[in-house]
């Protein structure tokens, strides 16, 4: 099964940088996995884990929120997703989202976190084959090290991070396998996507991070991809207006972007971006949730990316 490679879009309003400039890079986002009075092995595993390593592919998101019950309810009446609370000792818990009885995510309070600014987001965990090189490549590079690995019995080791441009991302060295790829179905996760302000050198860095990358453009825009394993795994784009930092953006595969934007809007959403066409196909909107933090919906035909792998 290929993933979908969305195609670039513009025209973004001032809305959405008014959204995304005050975006700013933290120190300590999942310090909670690295303090001593947490167990780290309350951490719950990735559902689904098969019997391999998949470097480069993003195996989980974590939202964190400053507003729990808030994003639970809005996700949950949107897309239908549950939400698991585990308690990780000395007070501390952590969130497992489940969409169909399978964990997809995690949510973290941010609510603890010193800052002035509003730090909801998704983050994506990205699988790399061996932490200790992912380490060195990553400080080669001028990236930033905001949780070194610590080892969550569960799954492997974790370190929180930021690549030189200041994008946030967790890696995870599988303590097993991560997920086989699947098929996404309504409301799972369906596409990554970096928006840089260099993206050529973004994919080099990311080549350099996860030697398993093999780079490829798709359409006249020569839209940039990463995949791994024959598969896409990620889009690397130019961000869409000036001043916005660069960042992470996910996208959950919805059959109708339109009552999905409108429900969204109806829950206490915002609405960044009015559902429009694809170039590949389907539509795509982009949304924030009540608490801030921005994604994409985007409907998709597998038959278009099959299509597309046979041209």
């Amino acid at each position: 099964m290929s993933s979908p490679k969305p195609s670039p879009w513009r025209g973004f309003a001032a809305l959405l940088a008014a959204a995304l400039l005050g975006s700013t890079t933290l120190g300590g986002l999942l310090g909670l996995a690295g303090c001593a009075a947490v167990d780290p092995a309350r951490f719950p595993p990735i559902d689904g884990v098969g019997a391999d390593r998949l470097p480069g592919k993003v195996v989980w998101h974590d939202l964190l929120t400053e507003d729990p019950a808030a994003a639970k309810r809005f996700y949950g009446e949107l897309f239908g997703w549950t939400f698991r609370p585990v308690d990780l000792g000395a007070g501390q818990t952590y969130t497992v989202i489940e969409h169909a009885g399978r964990g997809i995510g995690g949510l973290v309070d941010a609510r603890g976190f010193n800052t002035d600014v509003n730090v909801s987001r998704w983050i994506p965990v990205l699988s790399v084959a061996d932490m200790d090189a992912a380490m060195a490549s990553l400080r080669a590079a001028g990236g930033t090290v905001f949780q070194a690995p610590v080892d969550i019995p569960q799954r492997g080791q974790v370190a929180v991070v930021a690549d030189p441009k200041g994008v946030v991302l967790t890696l995870l060295e599988a303590r097993t396998g991560d997920p086989a790829d699947r098929r996404p179905e309504d409301g799972d996760w369906l596409w990554n996507e970096i928006w840089s302000s260099s993206p050529a050198a973004t994919v080099a860095f990311y080549q350099q991070l996860i030697p398993a990358y093999q780079a490829g453009t798709e359409g006249e825009d020569g839209y940039r991809y990463l995949s791994s394993q024959g598969q896409p795994r990620l889009g690397v784009r130019p961000k869409p207006i000036d001043g916005i930092k660069d960042t992470w953006m996910a996208y959950v595969r919805v059959a109708d972007p339109n009552a999905v934007a409108a429900a969204a809007a109806r829950l206490g959403g915002r609405v960044l971006l009015e559902p429009r066409e694809n170039p590949l196909g389907g539509q795509v909107a982009m949304l924030n949730d009540p608490t801030g933090a921005g994604f994409l919906v985007q409907s998709w035909d597998p038959a278009w990316t099959e299509q597309a792998a046979a041209r």
